[in-house]
């Protein structure tokens, strides 16, 4: 699934304090597909080959994330569909927090560390893990730790029985574009659900935990990510503040990409975007122009920019990846864009990078 798959007030719109318009992500990340390259006679991984995600990554100028996130994959065997290799995730990231008058100036603050196993169906166990936040206690700042819970559910491995496969039915995306609604019907894809997920607060306090419910779908006929019912729950001010996510991900590639290794995901993700009122004439305008679905506006408050790859082959297979953050979260709040980058980039970052 990627590039080529209690009771509680929520209140949807809280005054926030005003925001800058340059609250980013910007970095590198390298991926090594060991377990594409290291394979058994019937092209199978072999046994505790792990394929590597390499960051360095800085997050709304002051946050950074350094180090490696290792992902073993799932292995069955090929008549009863049983486990031979139970697939994790392993993380090991230094967290660093720069001085905001100078940031030149960074301390190391904790790491971001622990374990999150995957069953056959594809369910990503992070309430059966061991994945936190785990920040010491330096200068005024007192140290915590946080943990990741909840599950997200994506697809079942590649060589998963039959059964283990949910038939997928037609879907029709729709959304508001300049007073008409556009709309997608979507054949062939797969969803990442995610259940009561919570993303653990930091590397800082100010970074509160936020539950994340809703889905990301993942279209094959055209090589995008949809937001769909995705929300993120958090307490701000004393307030518990609900951010509505919505708009996509789409993975574009350079007419040479076989030759240059080159693509890039365009991102247009949104937050509360406003619902807009048709007019007179825009109940005569084509309500399924794909272009429009697909466009960009930076004067909502959105994640955009690209993350640019440069891919290696060994024939058609993509062995390992150079990825170029460069994103900006227009007229978005820190928290927002740090949730942003919490979901895509560290839960989600195999689904959204794996062939």
């Amino acid at each position: 699934m990627a590039k080529t798959m209690m009771v509680v007030m929520v209140v949807w719109a809280v005054a926030l304090p005003a925001v800058a318009a340059d609250n980013t992500i910007k970095g590198k990340l390298d991926i090594q597909f060991n377990s594409r390259v290291q394979v058994d006679s019937a092209g199978n991984p072999n046994v505790g080959v792990k394929d590597v995600y390499t960051f360095d990554v800085t997050v709304v100028d002051t946050l950074g994330f350094q180090g490696t996130i290792q992902a073993l994959p799932t292995i069955l065997t090929s008549r009863m569909g049983s486990e031979k290799q139970k697939a994790d995730l392993t993380y090991n990231l230094n967290l660093l927090v720069a001085n905001p008058a100078n940031l030149t100036q960074k301390k190391a603050v904790g790491k971001l560390v622990g374990d999150v196993q995957i069953d056959k169906q594809g369910v990503y166990h992070f309430d059966q893990g061991t994945l936190r936040i785990a920040v010491d206690a330096m200068g005024k700042a007192a140290g915590f730790e946080s943990a990741f819970r909840g599950t997200a559910v994506g697809k079942p491995p590649k060589n998963a029985s039959l059964a283990e496969k949910v038939k997928k039915q037609a879907q029709t995306l729709t959304r508001q574009v300049k007073g008409k609604t556009v709309s997608l019907i979507v054949k062939d894809y797969d969803i990442m659900t995610l259940r009561g997920l919570v993303l653990a607060a930091g590397p800082v306090r100010s970074y509160p935990e936020t539950t994340v419910t809703g889905e990301m779908m993942y279209d094959y006929e055209r090589s995008a990510w949809y937001f769909r019912n995705l929300t993120m729950t958090y307490q701000a001010d004393g307030k518990t503040v609900t951010d509505k996510v919505t708009g996509n991900i789409k993975w574009v590639e350079s007419p040479q990409r076989k030759t240059n290794g080159q693509g890039q995901y365009e991102f247009d993700v949104r937050f509360n975007e406003p619902e807009q009122t048709s007019s007179e004439a825009a109940v005569f305008q084509k309500a399924d122009d794909e272009a429009a679905f697909f466009a960009t506006d930076t004067t909502l408050p959105s994640l955009t920019g690209t993350a640019k790859y440069v891919d290696r082959f060994r024939g058609d297979t993509v062995t390992s990846s150079t990825v170029t953050v460069d994103l900006v979260g227009n007229n978005l709040n820190k928290t927002q864009v740090v949730n942003a980058f919490k979901l895509i980039w560290l839960v989600d970052v195999v689904p959204v990078n794996a062939e």
